[in-house]
């Protein structure tokens, strides 16, 4: 069976998280029959070991392709102290239930004497607090890790742009149509809902497309691959394929809450930048260089000449493009605040379906 990018990743973080849930249990275990007094043997470590491997190993598998997968997408919607709150009550569930079945298991191998039935009074209570505790810990890196971005933490951890790094990315703008006259029409707190929820839409095929988002700018995302990665079996556009199939899936929803469903101009770009690490009391890595301000030049061309997809001459050569796109070209373009010109394409969506298109 063949998993997309985004499914290895995930299954890769399950991996290291229930080994680490395992070591944890057994040393967990070994402490408590220190503190309480019971004989340490085989049947206790591998006690220690199942509850630690079951335990990490399917939280973080809820955690990753339920909560923050497209099928968890409706508790991320949630208010901040809505989805703690559920989030908190559907983990303690699951640690409870892999506790008891761990006990079963054990009663079943080793005698239901020794597996001691009082287990589900104070000592239950006990393990699932601390359980609980471990993997918010757990948790709590990896909503971080979602919330800066997996590659970009590691870059921070491992201080890769500490100093300054030169490196070839690919950029993709993404900009909400029509977000002034909407604004007019809605009022900026309904505007402010519309284009987050429209963000928040645009996220997850990004995500899935090994991409990351680099900033929001008012009602404009920016996101960014390495060269390698973007252009690789032309995820990049195979990203802006999902983004519009994600947006269309949810333009009804968008008609009946907001009045009208939105579109998005997209640019694509690639080129040198320089990378590395920025501020203080909120640190970040920021690119630099004349590809984003090239990227923010197609951008103003793309509204000037009404086209919903443009992309560089110098992107497109490295790519291949999908049968379920074809390009126009557009000739060389003067962009302001450039002396050279730049040869640009158009991209049009053929007749194939988007949804086969991602595949």
């Amino acid at each position: 069976m063949a998993f997309s990018r985004w499914t290895r990743a995930r299954l890769q973080i399950v991996a290291v998280v229930a080994a680490i849930g395992t070591a944890v249990g057994i040393l967990i275990s070994w402490l408590l029959s220190k503190i309480i007094g019971f004989p340490y043997d085989f049947a206790q470590f591998e006690q220690g070991a199942r509850n630690g491997l079951t335990v990490a190993g399917t939280l973080s598998a809820l955690d990753l392709f339920y909560v923050q997968g497209s099928r968890g997408a409706w508790l991320r919607r949630l208010s901040f102290g809505r989805a703690v709150l559920l989030r908190t009550c559907l983990f303690t569930a699951v640690i409870i239930a892999c506790f008891a079945l761990n006990r079963l298991i054990f009663g079943l191998l080793y005698g239901f004497e020794r597996s001691r039935l009082d287990y589900f009074g104070v000592p239950l209570f006990r393990d699932t607090v601390l359980a609980f505790v471990i993997f918010l810990m757990i948790s709590e890196f990896l909503q971080m890790r979602r919330v800066i971005g997996g590659r970009t933490l590691n870059n921070l951890l491992f201080g890769r742009y500490h100093q300054p790094v030169r490196e070839e990315r690919v950029f993709m703008l993404v900009d909400i149509k029509g977000s002034t006259a909407l604004a007019e029409r809605l009022g900026d707190r309904q505007a402010h809902a519309f284009i987050t929820s429209v963000f928040f839409d645009i996220d997850q095929p990004i995500v899935e497309h090994g991409g990351e988002v680099y900033n929001y700018v008012g009602d404009e995302l920016i996101a960014s691959w390495p060269l390698r990665e973007g252009v690789d079996n032309a995820r990049c556009l195979h990203c802006v394929l999902a983004i519009r199939d994600n947006l269309a899936r949810r333009a009804d929803d968008y008609r009946r809450t907001f009045g009208s469903a939105p579109e998005v101009r997209v640019v694509l770009h690639a080129g040198p930048v320089v990378a590395g690490e920025c501020g203080d009391a909120k640190l970040a890595i920021v690119y630099l260089g004349d590809t984003l301000n090239t990227a923010a030049r197609i951008e103003e061309t793309a509204k000037a000449m009404r086209r919903d997809c443009l992309i560089s001459d110098t992107l497109l050569a490295q790519l291949d493009l999908p049968p379920s796109l074809a390009a126009e070209p557009l000739g060389s373009i003067q962009l302001r605040g450039r002396e050279q010109p730049i040869i640009l394409h158009a991209l049009h969506a053929t007749a194939m379906p988007l949804e086969a298109a991602a595949e």
